[in-house]
């Protein structure tokens, strides 16, 4: 597990600036001394969401590709379909506005949330899965391995979460990091549609537990499949069975549990 570290742990390891933490002082406390160190600490700074001018969520996120952020949760949250067109999505101050062909009367209806990228729009509309490709053991498991290798915030801090994109192969697509989990998966998801990719064709590889509200999101951007190296809880896997959308969990080497669509996975 990542945690906070010295600056300068090796003595002569350089110190790059980064959007994801500041440096700051701590007391650290050990077995064989006490003193002041300067750490690397996480950045999380608050972001309001407009649709139509209307005010949709609350992000708490990392202060770095939020265009992706923004458009990855209008996706995974079920507001749009994956490749619909939309207006411009614009960042000032804070606040991220994008422009929808959705009434504004009924967006207005949503409770207002404030959490770190979950609505309760369309909440009872469940997708299914429909896609025929299939995923090598090894594939996931290397894919879930590259989590840890490229999570340089993580490294750095310790409080950041890692999701990727990656094809048949397990490699990597696309990759993103965030203090949230689901924010995580929202620019992952934004990244690889601006970039035109079929999401029918990948898997979703994200940190942390995967909740009935990442199944989710994974369901609405049309993955067929989804993985972590954490748990997962009962009611993902009710979603994953009743969407066809394949779970993996505990996808350690050398193995995995698989908890849905398990057709869905080559062991050789």
């Amino acid at each position: 597990m990542g945690t906070g570290r010295p600056l300068k742990a090796s003595g002569d390891e350089e110190i790059s600036p980064s959007p994801f933490y500041v440096p700051m002082k701590c007391l650290e406390i050990t077995d064989k001394q006490d003193h002041y160190i300067n750490v690397d600490v996480i950045v999380e700074e608050r972001f309001d969401l407009f649709v139509n001018n209307v005010h949709i969520t609350t992000f708490f996120a990392s202060p770095v590709e939020l265009k992706e952020l923004a458009l990855g949760f209008l996706v995974c949250e079920g507001f749009i379909e994956p490749g619909a067109k939309t207006g411009p999505i614009n960042v000032a101050s804070g606040s991220i506005h994008c422009i929808l062909d959705i009434d504004a009367r009924e967006l207005a209806t949503l409770t207002y949330q404030q959490r770190c990228g979950t609505t309760s729009y369309r909440k009872d509309a469940a997708c299914h899965i429909v896609s025929d490709i299939r995923f090598s053991k090894d594939a996931i498991l290397n894919a879930v391995e590259q989590l840890k290798e490229k999570g340089k915030a993580w490294h750095r801090t310790g409080g950041a979460h890692t999701s990727t994109v990656c094809n048949s192969l397990g490699q990597v697509l696309f990759f993103c990091e965030d203090v949230g989990r689901a924010c995580s998966v929202d620019k992952v998801v934004g990244k690889a549609l601006l970039n035109g990719t079929d999401l029918s064709q990948c898997a979703l590889v994200t940190t942390g537990r995967l909740a009935s509200t990442m199944v989710s999101k994974a369901v609405n951007a049309g993955f067929p499949l989804v993985a972590s190296k954490g748990a997962t809880v009962r009611e993902a896997v009710e979603l994953a069975n009743k969407s066809g959308i394949t779970l993996v969990a505990f996808a350690r080497k050398p193995g995995m549990q698989i908890y849905s669509m398990e057709e869905r996975i080559v062991i050789l």
